[in-house]
């Protein structure tokens, strides 16, 4: 078999990746060296190479990068950050320069391979991956966190009713049932609660949170919360009732998903499945009857 320049080109980076990979084997001290070190002493940094390699040129990047783009971007990555709760604590000047820092390294590996001999477009398409690789995960973090809000929210307000209705007042109600708790709801909460602490009425804060968060149950949340405080509708009923009409609006939405699917699910049976016993029925026929490829071509 011939080499190929660009076979060539990818078994260097594929040795060179899996050399990186080797580092932290023969930097460990074995198991008992490290039970010695847990004991005390300041806590070790336990990211991969990469992600801290990554994370040091995302720090030196990021103040450099973050300028240069238009505030119409920064305010749409703050928007997405928002969605998402601040993984790991990203700020926007820190998400681009992870953009930045994703898209030299790309770069730089994919340049061994044009230097190999490998196509110059290669570059472009590495390029283009590693700075909207990080906004595809943003955008899948910011919708499995809403999917997450969707799901607590209906549990949140019932025990927050509960409580309300046992004698404590709202806010404290709030900081009790959202400290208990875990999930996006309680953050979004406590976030709130901070946010009233200093200075922020609750009208203002509870909007806050509603603009941070595409979860059109928590928007309704918020707005019937609202109005109930404005009309004097007792606040345990009005969120017992809210929490219903969630479960109701979750029931139908898993229902009308349940319907798009199944239109999905007969076509992959329809186009896969189907022909593929088709295919095991008739091959099973011939070798059963012992007719051989030269008879049928006859």
């Amino acid at each position: 078999m011939t080499l190929t320049p660009l076979m060539a080109g990818g078994l260097a980076a594929l040795a060179v990746a899996v050399g990186l990979a080797g580092v932290p084997l023969l930097r460990d001290r074995g198991p008992l060296d490290r039970l010695a070190l847990s004991g005390g002493g300041p806590e070790r940094d336990r990211r991969s190479l990469l992600a801290r390699l990554v994370g040091r040129m995302a720090a030196a990047l990021g103040p450099r990068v973050a300028p240069s783009l238009r505030a119409r971007q920064r305010e749409g990555y703050a928007a997405k950050l928002d969605f998402a709760g601040r993984p790991r604590a990203l700020t926007v000047q820190r998400f681009i320069g992870v953009k930045a820092a994703l898209t030299a390294l790309a770069v730089a590996l994919m340049a061994l391979l044009v230097l190999s001999g490998s196509s110059p477009v290669f570059l472009v398409l590495a390029g283009v991956i590693g700075w909207f690789g990080p906004d595809v995960w943003l955008a899948r973090e910011g919708r499995l966190r809403q999917e997450q809000i969707e799901r607590d929210l209906p549990d949140f307000l019932d025990i927050l009713a509960v409580t309300v209705r046992a004698g404590l007042g709202y806010r404290a109600a709030l900081l009790r049932v959202a400290q208990s708790l875990t999930g996006p709801v309680s953050e979004e909460m406590l976030t709130s609660l901070r946010q009233m602490e200093l200075g922020a009425s609750r009208r203002d804060a509870f909007l806050a949170m509603s603009a941070r968060n595409a979860s059109p149950s928590l928007k309704t949340m918020i707005a019937t919360q609202l109005q109930a405080e404005e009309l004097g509708v007792p606040l345990s009923e009005a969120l017992n009732d809210i929490a219903e009409d969630m479960r109701r609006a979750a029931h139908q939405d898993a229902r009308r998903r349940a319907a798009r699917a199944a239109p999905r699910v007969s076509l992959i049976v329809t186009t896969l499945i189907v022909p593929g016993a088709m295919l095991l029925i008739l091959m099973s026929i011939l070798l059963g009857s012992d007719i051989r490829d030269s008879g049928l071509l006859g």
